[in-house]
C-alpha cells in the first residue's frame, strides 16, 4: 500500500520505515477483537510499515476474552493481500535468562503466526522481525550480560529466526542504555522522549538520540505523549500551556535523529489525527525552542507521578488484588491539581469508589521492581490513602 507518510532510514538495517508507526499496546484496552481488527486494518491501509507490540501486551476484557496484541497483529497481517513492502514488526519479551528468552520468543512467533527463517512471512506477506529485550534496567541488564542471552540472540539472528536485535529502556537507566549501545549487538532501540521530558535527548548528559544515530542504531521514539495516564493530566494542563497532542507529536517528528515515532492510538479517529500531523510541516528550530520553554512551565509537575503505563502489571499481579495503578493515577491527578491550586474534591470521591483501597497493601514491594519509572509504589499508596481516605 503506497503511503503519503514519509519514510526514514532505519539505522544501519538497510530498511526504511514510516516516520509514524503504530504502537499496539492499547489494543488490550479495547472492548472487542472487532475493534482491534478495525484499527489495525486502518493502520495498514495508510501504508504504515512498522507495528510495535510485545508478548505481555494482553488483558482480559469485560467479557472474559483475552485481548492479545500479538495475536491481533498476526491475524490482521495474515489476511492481507496486496502489501507491497515488508511490514516491520517489533515485539518484546522479558527474556533476561535463556529459559525466559526461549519461552517468550517461542510464544511470540506462534501468536504472530510468523513462519520461515531469514525470509520471514505472515501468510503470504514478507515481514522483518525486530526482537527486543523489554525494559532493560540495572538488575535486568546484569542478568542479560551474565546469562548467555546476548550470545543466544546473535545465534537466533544468524539462523534467521529473527532479523534484528533491539532493546527498550526508560529515563532512569542511562548507564545501562549506554552500555547496551556500546556492545555493538543492538541494531534498534526504543526510548522515551517528549516535549516535557528531553532527558534522554538534548537535555541529558548524553543526547542518546544523536548518540544512537551516530552509531547507526535505529531509534523508535516511545512516550511521545507521555503515557496513558497523561491523558487526564493533559486535560488539566490545557489551561496553562498552549500544547496539544498534535504539537507533542510534531515536536518528536521534528527531531532528525528519530527513525519513527510510535503512536499508541486506541481508535481510528485518534490515529487519523496522528496521520494528519505527520503530513503537516515540521517545526523549525525557533518553534522548537519556544515549545520547550512553554512545556517547561509545567514539566516539573510530572515528577514522581504514575503515568498508568501498566508495565508493572505485565509480569506482576498484586497478591491483594489492589488496583494500584488506578489508585496512583487518581493520586497523581490530585497532586497536579493541588500544586496548581485547583479544586481536588473530585479525587476524594474517586478514591472512595475503589473496592479495595491502598490500606490493603502489604507493602511487599514486588510491584516496584516492575515500575519503569522507579516509583516506590507502596510508599505512594500509603500517602494516597492518608490524604484521600
Amino acid at each position: 500500500m503506497k503511503s503519503k507518510i514519509k519514510r526514514r532510514k532505519f539505522g544501519n538495517t538497510g530498511l526504511y520505515v514510516s516516520e509514524l508507526s503504530f504502537g499496539s499496546m492499547n489494543l488490550r484496552l479495547l472492548d472487542s477483537p472487532e475493534q482491534a481488527y478495525e484499527l489495525l486494518d486502518y493502520v495498514l491501509d495508510q501504508g504504515i510499515n512498522l507495528i510495535d507490540t510485545a508478548r505481555e501486551y494482553c488483558k482480559m476484557n469485560k467479557d472474559g476474552y483475552l485481548m492479545e496484541s500479538e495475536y491481533f497483529v498476526g491475524q490482521a497481517i495474515e489476511k492481507r493481500t496486496g502489501l507491497d513492502e515488508p511490514i516491520v514488526i517489533v515485539t518484546k519479551g522479558h527474556g533476561y535468562t535463556l529459559p525466559e528468552l526461549d519461552a517468550d520468543l517461542g510464544t511470540s512467533l506462534e501468536k504472530l503466526k510468523i513462519r520461515g527463517k531469514g525470509n520471514l512471512k505472515i501468510g503470504k506477506n514478507d515481514i522483518k522481525l525486530v526482537y527486543f529485550l523489554h525494559g532493560i534496567n540495572e538488575a535486568r541488564w546484569e542478568s542479560i550480560k551474565n546469562s548467555g542471552v546476548l550470545d543466544k540472540l546473535k545465534e537466533l539472528k544468524s539462523e534467521g529466526v529473527i532479523n534484528y536485535i533491539g532493546f527498550s529502556s526508560h529515563y532512569r537507566n542511562v548507564k545501562e542504555i549506554r552500555e547496551a549501545a556500546d556492545t555493538g549487538i543492538f541494531e534498534v532501540a526504543e526510548l522515551p522522549y517528549n516535549v516535557f521530558n528531553r532527558s534522554l535527548g538534548e537535555d541529558g548528559q548524553i543526547n542518546f538520540l544523536k548518540y544512537f544515530n551516530d552509531k547507526g542504531i535505529a531509534l523508535i521514539n516511545m512516550k511521545a505523549f507521555g503515557g496513558n495516564g497523561m491523558v487526564p493530566v493533559m486535560k488539566i494542563l490545557r489551561d496553562y500551556v498552549d500544547i496539544d497532542y498534535s504539537v507533542m507529536l510534531n515536536f518528536c517528528l521534528s527531531n532528525p535523529y528519530i527513525s519513527t515515532v510510535d503512536a499508541g492510538a486506541r481508535y481510528i479517529h485518534e490515529f487519523e489525527a496522528d496521520i494528519n500531523t505527520a503530513l503537516a510541516p515540521r517545526f523549525d528550530d525557533s518553534q522548537l525552542m519556544k515549545l520547550k520553554q512553554e512545556a517547561d512551565k509545567v514539566s516539573g509537575l510530572f515528577q514522581n507521578i504514575c503515568r498508568e503505563c501498566m508495565h508493572c502489571l505485565e509480569k506482576f499481579s498484586c497478591p491483594q488484588e489492589i488496583d494500584f495503578p488506578g489508585i496512583l493515577s487518581v493520586y497523581s491527578r490530585y497532586n497536579v491539581n493541588e500544586k496548581l491550586g485547583r479544586s481536588t474534591s473530585e479525587f476524594f470521591e474517586q478514591y472512595r469508589k475503589f473496592e479495595l483501597n491502598a490500606e490493603n497493601c502489604l507493602e511487599c514491594g514486588e510491584c516496584s521492581k516492575w515500575c519503569e519509572y522507579g516509583l516506590n509504589i507502596p510508599v505512594m499508596l500509603r500517602e494516597a490513602h492518608n490524604i484521600l481516605k
